[in-house]
């Protein structure tokens, strides 16, 4: 008799298996990270991009040809040669230009010499948060930067280029240039190089430009358009815990394109929120930068802007006199100008350089330089030391002899942010009290413009005057500084501190109400909107 064979259990079960991690694999294969599917779909899209960037490309070589030599493309040009060549898709905007195709939705920049990026991740406009979160302290914070591309929303793996402007009258100069054996040359040496850890970062070189008028010089310093977000912790340990090795779990809060949240993204109570766009991650663009006057920002959107390296000094001051007359130098080693009311103050900064949008430094604009000093691209966290020169000297005598006292802890940074003089800013309460110090742009009830700032309310952390991006309550106190809003008795913005005073305890981020009289420990900081 034949014995009958049969799969038993056990084979029957291990086939099975065997069978599953080879469909696994299979699909794998085919669907995974680097599967064959994957990997053709993304053939696929790298095909049409390099097709696009063609087309784009190949208009703006004809739209140059139209030119002739005679001006920038412009968004016009490019979408006549997008009709000719039957390319669909449209150009927007100038310096940069933004291309969107119609079919795919993806979009490049153009910058002025025909190099093209993309495609763009596209901002999104920041959901409403829900009411009901907080924060036990706010003391504890990183400051996180996105560069941004041009005057545009679009996120840049590089800083943009700084602006200069050539065609100045008679006179007046403007041009890049370097630090090179204790003297400014003319050319090239910035690098915004970002730190890492803990440690302080003084590798970061920004660019720096010399304006001259009738002979006199003075000296500016690039801050480039960027977004940031603002991450609070529980405490020192845990902040050095995240930059240190990624610990997220200290985490209590945010400060960005949703307003002041806590960890699950509920607003603060008191803390306005915002629909402000969302440049990935809830990154906000800083308010300096955009057409956001109320914020602080300027009439139109800008790639960036030119701060004075030290404070202002009369164009005849030297190491041992404040000088005299109403013109201006930006120059270290001589003492600054002071014992001018607020509102002089603002009208001789106004009349500097009107060719090159010359104003006295916002609010916003200082909130702009501080956070772009305490990021990765300044100097890491680390606090800048304070110029304690009891004479007023803008850079303590030397920039050589005290790079820690700049933004980047080398030559190439901004000075006197912490201690000089104190500085006044174009910011102020717009209720009640005595406005005529500044009157030249303060009212009372009066609106903000692209040249100085109302704020609605006497505390910061309520929503008629918490602004985001000034370096007020989103910072308020760190490292130590002061912080004291404007209210109807003292209505002025003051930022920086005395160093001839260390109770004021200067930094960075110190900021305190002031009548906007001339005051002996008061100077002003230049500011340039070149477009």
């Amino acid at each position: 008799m034949k014995k009958e064979r049969g799969i038993t259990l056990i084979a029957l079960v291990i086939t099975i298996i065997v069978l599953l991690i080879l469909a696994g694999v299979s699909i794998a294969m085919l669907t995974g990270e680097n599967g064959i599917l994957t990997q053709a779909q993304n053939a696929s899209k790298q095909t049409e991009v390099g097709a696009e960037k063609e087309a784009i490309s190949l208009a703006y070589i004809g739209a140059t040809a139209n030119k002739e030599g005679n001006g920038a493309v412009t968004d016009t040009d490019m979408d006549d040669q997008f009709g000719l060549n039957g390319t669909k898709a449209d150009a927007e905007g100038t310096s940069p230009i933004i291309v969107t195709f119609d079919e795919s939705n993806r979009q490049y920049m153009i910058d002025e010499n025909g190099n093209i990026t993309g495609p763009l991740e596209a901002p999104e406009e920041t959901p409403e948060p829900e009411a009901g979160g907080s924060i036990a302290t706010m003391d504890y914070g990183v400051i996180e930067i996105k560069w941004l591309l041009g005057d545009t929303n679009y996120v840049s793996e590089t800083p943009n280029a700084p602006t200069i402007k050539e065609d100045l009258p008679e006179g007046t100069t403007m041009e890049l240039v370097r630090y090179e054996n204790g003297n400014w040359v003319s050319g090239t040496d910035y690098n915004y190089v970002a730190g890492s850890g803990t440690e302080d970062n003084r590798e970061s070189r920004w660019a720096n430009a010399k304006v001259t008028i009738d002979g006199v010089e003075s000296y500016f310093v690039w801050i480039p358009r960027y977004a940031y977000r603002i991450i609070y912790f529980s405490s020192q340990d845990t902040k050095d815990a995240y930059l240190t090795n990624g610990d997220t779990s200290g985490i209590i809060g945010y400060s960005d394109s949703r307003g002041i949240v806590d960890v699950n993204g509920r607003k603060v109570n008191g803390v306005a929120s915002t629909t402000s766009l969302n440049v990935g991650d809830y990154f906000r663009v800083h308010p300096t930068f955009t057409s956001d006057i109320n914020n602080g920002g300027w009439k139109e959107e800008l790639s960036g802007i030119w701060v004075g390296k030290y404070e202002t000094a009369k164009s005849n001051a030297t190491s041992s006199s404040s000088g005299s007359g109403t013109t201006i130098k930006v120059q270290p080693g001589v003492i600054s100008w002071r014992n001018e009311t607020i509102g002089n103050m603002y009208t001789n900064a106004k009349a500097y350089a009107t060719n090159l949008n010359s104003h006295m430094l916002k609010n916003s604009e200082w909130g702009a330089v501080a956070y772009l000093t305490e990021s990765k691209y300044g100097r890491n966290g680390e606090e800048v030391t304070t110029n304690d020169n009891y004479n007023y000297i803008t850079a303590d005598a030397g920039i050589s002899a005290n790079p820690e006292q700049s933004s980047t802890g080398n030559e190439t940074g901004i000075y006197d942010l912490s201690g000089g003089a104190y500085e006044y800013v174009p910011a102020y309460y717009n209720g009640s009290g005595s406005l005529s110090n500044g009157s030249s742009f303060a009212s009372q009830n009066g609106p903000s413009t692209e040249y100085a700032t109302a704020y609605t309310g006497t505390s910061s952390s309520t929503s008629t005057a918490y602004k985001p991006g000034d370096a007020t309550y989103e910072t308020s106190g760190w490292h130590g500084a002061n912080a004291y809003f404007v209210n109807s008795d003292y209505p002025f913005f003051s930022r920086g501190g005395s160093g001839s005073d260390s109770s004021t305890n200067p930094g960075v981020f110190y900021f305190s109400g002031n009548n906007g009289s001339a005051d002996g420990d008061h100077s002003f900081r230049m500011c340039l909107a070149v477009k």
